[in-house]
């Protein structure tokens, strides 16, 4: 009887450990960049002070909400940067064109450099806060790590 139970409980404890690689690759799989997909890099932060030049929506994931992005003007260089915010529906503020904004995001590059993107994790205008992504990138409105909406 004894070296069946411990078969069983093997099997189990075998069993639980197969699904926590699989969901852990699951999620990987997905935190990782896919091809023709921009992905958040920490290592590529930088911080943008500006006016909201255009303010438009777009489906920018299959089967997923509207995104507001905005072109944004930086003070400093005059380059403008289209800027990949969050779904529209993850917001309580409106947006203005002209108006002011402060914002630290991963700049990325696309159509072979012709575009600078940045995907922004904090913003701030209208005298708040508005957090998108924790400090690793992961998205506020998804349910992961950074949930909570913080305001300030």
């Amino acid at each position: 009887m004894e070296p069946e139970r411990f078969k069983i409980k093997s099997t189990i404890i075998l069993a639980m450990f197969s699904l926590f690689l699989l969901a852990g690759e699951m999620q990987a799989g997905w935190l990782q960049a896919r091809p023709g997909l921009p992905y958040y890099n920490v290592d590529r932060e930088i911080t943008v002070e500006g006016q909201i030049e255009d303010i438009r929506f777009e489906q920018r994931y299959e089967k997923r909400a509207s995104f507001l992005i905005l072109q944004v003007k930086d003070n400093n260089s005059g380059e403008i940067y289209e800027v990949e915010t969050a779904p529209a529906w993850f917001f309580q503020v409106d947006f203005h064109q002209g108006e002011k904004i402060r914002l630290v995001g991963s700049l990325t590059e696309v159509n072979s450099g012709q575009k600078k993107l940045i995907m922004a994790r904090e913003m701030r205008l209208q005298n708040q806060t508005i957090t998108l992504r924790d400090r690793r990138g992961f998205p506020a409105w998804s349910g992961g790590q950074g949930w909570q909406r913080k305001r300030g």
